[in-house]
């Protein structure tokens, strides 16, 4: 994960069947994320997670500004 502040790694990472499944996973985790964040006052919106495969090649880059991109145009058509 990208933080402001430099890379959070995740030595033991998780295994996922698809590139899909791994993306949705990470969106849900970056939700979760992001409101533990505006508990604390800290805005992670710049955040996002750099998705590798097993020989440590990137992949997909997840971010977290597509949870509140999402959030802003479900709300905007809900009015």
């Amino acid at each position: 994960m990208r933080t402001q502040i430099g890379i959070i790694e995740d030595p033991e990472g998780e295994t996922y069947p698809s590139l899909q499944i791994a993306r949705k996973d990470a969106l849900a985790k970056a939700r979760a994320m992001i409101t533990e964040g505006d508990q604390k006052g800290e805005d992670r919106h710049d955040w996002h997670f750099e998705i590798r495969d097993r020989a440590n090649q990137h992949v997909l880059t997840v971010a977290f500004s597509e949870i509140s991109d999402a959030k802003l145009t479900s709300q905007s058509g809900a009015g």
